[in-house]
């Protein structure tokens, strides 16, 4: 039997590679540029996101005289679903946070750069992360749940939704969502987000919910035009190795 990453793998190119060729924002190849690079991460992505769950076990672990009891089991006494909203607000006002520093904080930039380095956008972009920058955001997102008390079908949930609509945002797709792009984040509002026209690299940080942007004054979401082009000024190497050294050694090259 397969492992289930690679079923994982496989049932996402299923879903989002027809729906990119049917509904395609721009018009690119499957295996476009920096698609190896990218399918490397996604397959490297799984384990170190595993390392990220056991460093947000081990800071738990330390923080026992800060949790409370009674509010935690005041959460997990709640329905799935209500937890499940409550669950996206905070973890998304978190990474809203994290995100912010990732632009805003010079060497935190160099790790979030390799993300922003992708040029041709689809479903696959998602997982060009830096694992420094991926325990970061994840220790971020998944600390304040944990310490809460949500439940563990809460957490399930939540993980899988989460995992959905990275995927989804960063997709190559022309599709609208109504009224509903306020609530769930989509295409259409984080494509902006990777956008190669520099005024708008500091918008629309949510992952998960465009309303925290709307709330901070960080929206841009036009309603009838895309982006063309996306990408940075900096020059990131394009392999998979080369982009892991890219921050360490802009960071010597800086302190020098």
């Amino acid at each position: 039997m397969l492992p289930e990453i690679f079923k994982g793998f496989l049932v996402l190119g299923g879903i989002f590679i027809p729906l990119e060729r049917i509904f395609s924002l721009h018009n690119q190849k499957i295996f476009r540029l920096g698609w190896p690079t990218d399918a490397t991460y996604f397959f490297t992505g799984y384990f170190i996101g595993r390392s990220g769950a056991i460093v947000v076990t081990v800071i738990l672990s330390l923080m026992t005289n800060l949790l409370n009891p009674e509010l935690q089991s005041k959460v997990t006494s709640q329905p799935v679903w209500l937890q499940l909203a409550e669950a996206v607000i905070v973890s998304d006002t978190a990474y809203y946070i994290a995100h912010r520093l990732l632009h805003e904080v010079p060497w935190l930039w160099q790790f979030h750069a390799v993300h922003h380095s992708i040029e041709q956008m689809d479903w696959l972009a998602a997982v060009r992360v830096h694992p420094c920058e991926q325990i970061f955001t994840q220790i971020c997102k998944i600390l304040p749940l944990y310490w809460l008390g949500f439940s563990k079908e809460t957490l399930v949930v939540y993980a899988l939704y989460s995992a959905a609509i990275a995927f989804l945002i960063h997709a190559n797709l022309n599709l609208r969502f109504g009224f509903l792009k306020w609530f769930v984040a989509t295409p259409q509002f984080h494509h902006w987000h990777h956008s190669k026209i520099p005024e708008i690299y500091n918008k629309n940080f949510a992952v998960q919910l465009p309303l925290l942007d709307l709330l901070f004054g960080t929206i841009y979401m036009p309603e009838k035009k895309m982006p063309h082009q996306y990408g940075i000024s900096d020059s990131i190497p394009a392999g998979y190795v080369g982009q892991m050294f890219y921050p360490f050694s802009r960071m010597m090259k800086n302190a020098r």
